[in-house]
């Protein structure tokens, strides 16, 4: 297979509703002539963000577990309702499996207020790791109430923020992206992290979740800001999202935190 709607031509035997179909061939034609992505990551986010452009609800939505589409409804029972659920667990990694990649090795979902020690253990290896990334010292995260931890988790499910998170077959968290709206139509990247052994092309951690954010994004402002290190150590990370369409605006501030330096704005459009 040379092009991404190539995946699409042979449909699967079993559905979750009845716009799913209608979903699959929109999107088959929508990447008709569209070069295949090597990248097991970039493909996955390309269909995630095609197919929350179609339904105008990323596949990580948490409610509701299906979207009625009108243009999908053709008649019978549950006629125009597209499953989100069915495409998580189903239709992405039959698509991924069909481009030669693992389907099941990474599940996007967003988080939950019970989900608070989790996001904890893996904001506070975050901050062991690269302070500077996460914004804070490992000993002011250590510091944070259970409460603080609770509001972080609940931004999964918040009207204003999303908060997704990477889990591996075995259920091991791998990594975490969240995104708040902000102002004049803005939406800000926050708490981007992946663990050590997760990143890199293989997996494609760090492009799922951003094209997953970016889905949510793109109904929640025109643009996306974040911050990042400006010196020697924000390197690798400035290279990724160069890679994914970012550039300086040129806006610069200090770090955070008694860190020294500088970290400086990124932004891009939603859209496209």
């Amino acid at each position: 297979m040379t092009h991404l709607g190539d995946l699409f031509i042979d449909e699967p035997t079993a559905w979750g509703s009845r716009g799913d179909p209608w979903l699959w061939r929109e999107l088959g034609d929508r990447f008709a002539g569209v070069a295949l992505p090597a990248r097991r990551g970039a493909l996955a986010a390309a269909i995630r963000r095609a197919a929350a452009d179609a339904i105008g609800a990323p596949l990580t939505s948490p409610d509701p577990a299906s979207v009625f589409v009108e243009r999908f409804a053709h008649g019978g029972m549950s006629s125009g309702m597209v499953s989100l659920a069915w495409w998580r667990e189903t239709g992405l990694p039959v698509l991924l499996e069909r481009a030669g990649f693992s389907g099941d090795a990474v599940r996007l979902r967003v988080t939950y207020e019970d989900d608070w020690a989790a996001v904890r253990d893996l904001r506070l290896r975050n901050a062991s790791e690269n302070p500077i990334a996460y914004g804070a010292t490992f000993v002011t995260t250590l510091g944070m109430t259970e409460d603080d931890w609770r509001l972080r988790a609940r931004r999964g499910t918040a009207a204003d923020s999303t908060s997704v998170v990477a889990v591996a077959e075995d259920g091991r968290w791998l990594g975490m992206m969240a995104c708040q709206s902000a102002v004049e139509g803005d939406v800000l990247l926050t708490g981007v992290y992946v663990e050590p052994d997760a990143r890199g092309p293989v997996l494609g951690v760090a492009d799922e979740l951003l094209g997953e954010v970016l889905a949510w994004a793109s109904m929640h402002g025109d643009r996306m800001r974040l911050w990042v290190d400006a010196g020697r150590g924000g390197t690798p990370a400035r290279s990724f999202y160069a890679r994914n369409e970012f550039h300086a605006s040129g806006a610069r501030q200090p770090l955070q935190d008694a860190f020294s330096g500088e970290q400086l704005e990124m932004v891009r459009r939603t859209a496209g």
